[in-house]
């Protein structure tokens, strides 16, 4: 018989967490997947363990679960048609890369518009941002071991990127600042292999267990491998002095070799373009992680110039 899934106060409790700091869409998204909930625990076998919530700005439904054989798992229900995860997820579980593993996925199986994803439970905790710049080589090692041939049906670059690109321009137009002049040109003109990008490489994307790292949360693209590695060594510095990006992007080069260095260092100040928008916005946020309030505007100057050089 399987244990009755107690949902008493869940969704009101996570709509409150979310309420104020995601989007009306967002929170639409939440409550269709939460009310799905019932539907996928009973249809897919499982007994319920509880709510594990992720990142306190994510709007999917994370359950942990016993499988019927037994063995932990997590139930994730996004509440929109996407593919990008499962395929990441699906092509890195075969090919033994270390992810969080695929056992299930599916489209609108049980509920209109959402999208399940059934996973094992892998130990560990989400890498602190504070810790992200000492990981370096250790995650570059293990993104470049994710650089797998694209399955079909994966997004590209471009087409992914663009509207959040799009944004941050009209953030930097807003405050006055002058844009780096390809930062509309520059992922075209990147050129090179495409690969399986994991595509959101930071650190509550990955999980920590002793001296391992494991990949979660891919959005799943295809393009260059040198985005994967900028964007990581960017993201650093949302809480590392950017006096320290020559040395994280020797360390990423050096983690792996087959980095084009004029590529990475494009890729970085594209994802600096994009810092730089959250950092206008939404200064509380890497305040609370850690960033240094007292150099916050000046550590933000020095990233708008950062990412000019490396976009001229």
């Amino acid at each position: 018989m399987r244990q009755r899934l107690d949902l008493e106060g869940f969704p009101e409790v996570r709509s409150a967490v979310l309420r104020g700091r995601v989007t009306d869409e967002s929170m639409r998204r939440f409550h269709l997947a939460a009310t799905a909930l019932p539907a996928y625990m009973e249809n897919l076998g499982l007994d319920d363990i509880g709510p594990m919530f992720g990142s306190p700005l994510s709007a999917n439904v994370l359950r942990e679960v016993c499988l019927s054989n037994g063995t932990p798992g997590v139930l994730k229900l996004i509440g929109e048609p996407v593919v990008g995860e499962a395929l990441a997820l699906g092509a890195w579980t075969a090919a033994g890369v270390a992810c969080v593993p695929l056992l299930d996925f599916g489209v609108s199986r049980w509920s209109p518009g959402v999208t399940h994803l059934l996973l094992g439970l892998v130990r560990g905790q989400p890498l602190a941002h504070a810790d992200m710049a000492g990981a370096t080589d250790a995650a570059c090692r293990l993104l470049a071991s994710a650089h797998l041939e694209p399955p079909s049906g994966v997004p590209s670059l471009d087409e992914a990127l663009t509207p959040k690109l799009e944004a941050a321009i009209r953030v930097w137009r807003g405050a006055g600042i002058e844009l780096p002049a390809r930062v509309r040109t520059v992922v075209a003109e990147l050129g090179g292999p495409s690969v399986l990008l994991h595509g959101d490489p930071v650190g509550m994307n990955m999980l920590e267990w002793e001296d391992r790292l494991t990949l979660m949360d891919p959005v799943g693209w295809r393009g260059p491998a040198e985005f994967d590695a900028g964007r990581w060594v960017a993201r650093c510095l949302a809480v590392t002095p950017p006096t320290k990006l020559p040395d994280l992007t020797r360390t990423a080069l050096l983690a792996d070799p087959m980095l084009r260095p004029d590529a990475l260092d494009e890729c970085v100040g594209l994802e600096l373009v994009m810092e730089v928008r959250h950092r206008l916005e939404s200064p509380g946020v890497f305040l609370s992680v850690g960033a240094d309030p007292v150099s916050f505007n000046e550590n933000t100057a020095l990233l708008v110039a950062a990412a000019r050089s490396r976009l001229s």
